[in-house]
């Protein structure tokens, strides 16, 4: 799919300064604000870099915002002049992930060149997210110094270390819910645009996240006395840690379907040409297991209503093929459905595993709640998006990846995320965490326009 050919109405907001947004776009990636799990590593002073350059861009939200540094994040209040309106918050991260080493040389500008070139801007950034940052800082400016008056006050939030543990959104929110603010909505990175192949539907399919997995990795670890491998008495740890993998793989956990899908085949039902799903939407109530079965049996679907299992590591084995192992490790991956918890989650694989295996969580975090998707927020995302990418339908779904919105849960129960800068799933695939990073200038513009635009239709 060639996604240039689904966008529209390029025309609009001519006389955006495109040059200007692309160029701070540029020296904004030229900045390394790369984020580590080691702290000790990070370069603060260069997200105090970027937040002076952010200042010096951007006058009339410096001038008309109430501009707050909370740590190293950013938190930007513009103020509506409808106190009856519940405030809505525009969001992105700051930092970005390390380029790994030994891989510069592969990279066709540098990872922090933030060069523009072959219709690219190019550098680690350009796709996660400082795209979405500068592109807000810029449809707000672009209101703002345009002399439009905001009715409902907006936010625009900032995080400094989303890529490694949240702690910049989670003062944020921490400091919003102290201030007792309620948002209408939250729009953040995320979603993804594929066929609709999967539903027999003759359109693309626009999947914008409104809640998230959870994440867990079990640890499984087994005993036995080693020794020579001709007496395998009791068996070896290695044995035994293999059963207790199979037995978790072979006995997943409840399949549900969650209310977005219910949601996005009801949208996707007039567009449904051929296949199991045309018949079985005729009444989705009383389908519901053989829709669920039919999830279950594509790819690209499955995770989509239950917890997955993946077996992703094992260690301690023995150095000789007659040697029996003695302690053995291995670590489960989970990403759990909003209807697991962990603690439930535990407890089901310690009674697979058995008494002979120890199992415990490395880390463990549950799904995200479920944001409404019938607000005034979500309809309007999808009329903004709908105008500027046709042949698409956009429907709610599960985010694949983590990020910063589900800090925001608790004073807001619509969390969207979706990145309004569509680029080919080739650029996209390889650039984001990957070597040569880059967007489209096209990509980028049209971003903004439909930022601008949103803020337009739900904010003045």
């Amino acid at each position: 799919m060639d996604i240039y050919t689904l966008y529209r109405n390029e025309h609009e907001y001519d006389d955006l300064n495109a040059d200007s947004a692309v160029r701070h776009l540029s020296e904004a990636v030229r900045i390394n604000t790369t984020s580590y799990m080691d702290t000790a590593k990070i370069d603060y002073p260069a997200f105090d870099e970027l937040h002076r350059k952010l200042q010096e861009w951007y006058p009339a939200i410096m001038k008309q915002g109430e501009y707050r540094e909370i740590d190293y994040s950013i938190l930007i209040r513009i103020q509506g002049s409808d106190p009856s309106l519940k405030p809505a918050l525009f969001m992105a991260h700051q930092d970005v992930v390390p380029v790994v080493q030994g891989t510069e040389k592969d990279w066709l500008h540098g990872p922090f060149s933030g060069d523009v070139a072959d219709g690219y801007i190019w550098g680690r950034g350009t796709l996660d997210i400082k795209n979405m940052l500068i592109a807000e800082l810029e449809s707000m400016e672009y209101l703002l110094a345009h002399g439009r008056k905001l009715r409902r006050t907006v936010y625009l939030a900032f995080g400094q270390d989303e890529e490694t543990v949240g702690t910049g959104a989670i003062q944020i929110a921490r400091y919003l819910k102290e201030q007792q603010v309620e948002l209408e909505y939250v729009l953040d990175e995320g979603g993804r645009v594929g066929s609709g192949d999967a539903f027999g539907a003759d359109t693309a399919v626009g999947s914008i996240g409104m809640y998230e997995k959870g994440y867990a990795d079990l640890k499984l670890s087994a005993e036995s006395r080693g020794g020579h491998s001709s007496n395998p008495f009791n068996g070896t740890s290695l044995g035994a840690l293999a059963k207790a993998i199979a037995a978790i793989v072979d006995h997943p956990l409840e399949n549900v379907l969650p209310e977005c899908a219910k949601e996005t085949l009801r949208i996707l039902t007039p567009y449904m040409h051929e296949g199991p799903f045309k018949e079985a939407v005729r009444d989705t109530e009383a389908n519901e297991q053989e829709i669920i079965r039919l999830f279950l049996a594509h790819p690209d679907l499955n995770s989509q209503i239950h917890t997955t299992i993946a077996p992703t590591m094992i260690s301690g084995g023995s150095q000789a093929g007659n040697v029996m192992p003695q302690h053995m490790e291995a670590v489960i991956n989970f990403r759990l459905a909003p209807q697991d918890t962990d603690a439930g989650l535990l407890e089901h694989c310690r009674k697979l595993a058995g008494d002979d295996i120890k199992a415990e969580f490395i880390v463990a975090n549950e799904a995200s709640r479920q944001s409404r998707f019938d607000t005034e927020g979500f309809r309007s995302l999808q009329q903004v998006l709908s105008h500027y990418f046709g042949d698409i339908v956009f429907v709610p779904s599960v985010n694949t990846t983590a990020t910063d919105a589900r800090s925001y849960e608790e004073i807001c129960d619509c969390c969207m995320r979706f990145g309004p800068f569509l680029e080919q799933e080739d650029i996209r695939a390889a650039g984001v965490h990957g070597t040569n990073e880059r967007i489209s200038v096209r990509a980028y513009l049209q971003g903004i326009r439909v930022l601008i635009s949103m803020m337009e239709l739900t904010c003045l």
